[in-house]
């Protein structure tokens, strides 16, 4: 199957720049591949992953992944056609059961997030229909007014560290890249910075705040019902915290990371062990 069903969500557009991939089309080629082999093939198989055995499977297997592509594409039209942009989109798309409780369909490579965007971008291109972003300054410039605006970059640095205590990491990140490119000196605004991108690698752009013991494993445990009641607060010192091991969100499209140590009660959950997930 090459790259065409693979044990993951792929990518419709990689970060690192390609033209965006037809999701319809990748949709319509895997009904066409079942159709033409799937009932007479003991075995599938691509690029990365393991194979998949046996015609029932098989089945299974190609027509979830069809059905991955197909809805993404789907509803992000259907939501393109009600006037909402790209990055809207994005936040408002969950998986429905039946694509989200297979696990070859989570975004262990790509995201529902990214390709979205993705197909916002193949149909429509970077423009939303906003005139104020027609035409937007260049990145340096545009930081250099959105810092003065707000304050200065050192008063920008104090209220990004209180979004940053706030677990409010993807706000942390938007003005302090304003800073960074607006004083590329400011080492406090880009070690700060450095640090919010770290704790942002360890979740996904879809986690919530999660916990463990950090006399846990540092393998990643499963979640169970019992511990999504029991969100966590970001931790006085981060780094703290490193060892601790979480997992994604099951309400997002992101996948849960194998492991085999065992959760705390949602009870027992001490803040000094939290980072995002």
């Amino acid at each position: 199957m090459a790259e065409n069903a693979t044990h993951t969500l792929h990518n419709l557009l990689t970060l690192r720049g390609a033209l965006v991939r037809d999701p319809h089309i990748w949709a319509h080629y895997l009904t066409e591949a079942i159709e033409l082999f799937a009932d007479k093939s003991d075995v599938v198989f691509a690029s990365h992953h393991w194979p998949t055995w046996g015609t029932e499977n098989i089945l299974e297997f190609l027509g979830v992944q069809r059905d991955l592509y197909a809805y993404l594409h789907d509803q992000t039209l259907r939501l393109l056609n009600r006037g909402y942009t790209g990055p809207e989109i994005a936040e408002m798309i969950e998986m429905p059961p039946a694509l989200e409780g297979a696990w070859h369909t989570h975004g262990y490579y790509g995201s529902v997030s990214h390709n979205v965007k993705a197909i916002y971008q193949r149909y429509l291109g970077w423009y939303d229909g906003n005139p104020a972003r027609l035409w937007k300054l260049p990145p340096e410039d545009g930081a250099k007014r959105y810092v003065e605006f707000m304050g200065g970059a050192d008063e920008v640095v104090k209220k990004a560290r209180r979004s940053v205590a706030a677990g409010e990491l993807r706000w942390a990140a938007e003005v302090l890249d304003h800073v960074v490119f607006a004083a590329p000196d400011h080492a406090e605004a880009k070690s700060l910075l450095a640090d919010v991108f770290e704790q942002l690698g360890y979740g996904s752009e879809n986690g919530t705040w999660r916990c463990e013991f950090l006399s846990a494993r540092p393998s990643c445990a499963p979640e169970t019902s019992a511990h999504r009641s029991a969100p966590c607060r970001p931790t006085s010192s981060p780094t703290s915290a490193r060892r601790c091991c979480s997992t994604p969100s099951p309400s997002r499209s992101t996948g849960r990371r194998p492991g085999t140590s065992t959760w705390p009660s949602a009870g027992a959950c001490p803040t000094t062990a939290c980072r995002i997930a």
